[in-house]
């Protein structure tokens, strides 16, 4: 190989791919509408803060609303249906068997919502329906 073809070589492997136009103009677009949020991105950011962690994890939270809320209503737990974040703590929704028939399908069911505080004591609870057992609900 010549001195000529090595340099060649070399300027061949040390080249750097330079970024197409369609995504200089992608960069530009981002560029300016981070500059066109300006002063309304520090205001979102301050509003879409997230809420601290509870302190309990969601699994302790819904024994915690199944126990409570049995002392409360004497009626017996049937299932934890659904636990979300709620304020500093979490909502627990639970089915209760508000009145137990023979055959069981014939049972009267209800849906409460517990909320759970970050300790895992209970803050309130509400009934929100009343259904027999086996029928399918309409969500609203």
């Amino acid at each position: 190989m010549t001195e000529q073809e090595t340099d060649d070589s070399e300027s061949k492997t040390t080249r750097t791919r330079r970024p197409s136009s369609s995504s200089k103009t992608a960069t530009r677009k981002r560029s300016q509408s981070n500059e066109s949020e300006g002063t309304t991105s520090s205001k979102s950011s301050r509003e879409t803060q997230r809420r601290p962690k509870p302190k309990i994890p969601a699994g302790k939270a819904a024994l915690a609303a199944l126990e409570q809320l049995q002392q409360m209503t004497t009626r017996t737990p049937e299932s934890v249906v659904g636990v979300k974040p709620h304020e500093d703590g979490y909502r627990v929704t639970v089915e209760v068997v508000e009145s137990a028939r023979i055959p069981n399908t014939a049972d009267i069911m209800a849906e409460y919502e517990v909320d759970i505080d970050e300790n895992g004591d209970l803050v309130s609870y509400n009934r929100k329906s009343r259904y027999f057992r086996g029928r399918t609900q309409t969500s609203d």
